[in-house]
């Protein structure tokens, strides 16, 4: 077996009044060139980290309200400290040994309405780790639903295997895919963890917005 790459998300939601939260934060600059469990080498070359993405699509790091932590793994809450006066939304079984950052932080439960009109929903998806949580942003004929490492690859749908390292409960994790998969047939579009190809299959009337930001 050779090398894969998996790219790192962290995904800016604008809300129509101007309010900026963000879904996981990436990997923080110190990542850079470091091995992790002997398997995983990140890489963060200058200028890729969470805050400098934002800068550069237009808006201002220190504006940003929110981070959404899908979950405390390093590689989703690494440039959190980038983000300094956002408020921390993880959920309240989700570990919180590696979240040192000094933030704010607010408890989830199973769903939390993130602006307060219904137009984005953080919801959890347990099984990858016990607090897992994903977000469903609503738009004309469904949702686009960040699910975090609830689902790894876009192909994770289409396996009955758990399709990812290390889950912390396999039978949950494989019921929160099954959720997704209903999801997905009911016309929500299934963003994954750690696949760049979904950029090549967003639907017509998506809010995704891509740019040369978006890819490795």
């Amino acid at each position: 077996m050779g090398d894969l790459t998996l790219p790192v998300y962290a995904y800016l939601i604008t809300h129509p009044s101007g309010r900026t939260m963000l879904f996981d934060a990436g990997l923080a600059p110190s990542h850079h060139d470091q091995t992790v469990s002997k398997v995983f080498r990140n890489e963060l070359p200058e200028g890729h980290d969470v805050a400098a993405r934002v800068l550069a699509a237009g808006f201002d790091p220190a504006r940003v309200e929110g981070i959404v932590a899908s979950h405390s793994h390093y590689d989703h809450i690494g440039g959190i400290a980038l983000v300094p006066n956002a408020r921390i939304f993880i959920h309240q079984k989700e570990d919180l040994r590696e979240l040192d950052t000094g933030h704010d932080l607010v408890r989830t439960d199973d769903s939390l309405d993130l602006f307060g009109d219904g137009s984005a929903e953080v919801f959890a998806t347990p099984g990858h780790t016990c607090g897992h949580q994903s977000v469903r942003v609503w738009r004309e004929g469904g949702a686009d639903i960040l699910a975090g490492d609830a689902c790894y690859f876009c192909r994770s749908l289409d396996r009955e295997d758990t399709d990812q390292p290390y889950p912390f409960d396999k039978a949950q994790y494989l019921e929160t895919k099954r959720r997704l998969v209903q999801m997905r047939a009911d016309g929500n579009f299934i963003v994954p963890g750690h696949d760049e190809s979904f950029l090549d299959n967003i639907p017509r009337g998506s809010a995704i917005r891509v740019s040369p930001l978006s890819r490795l």
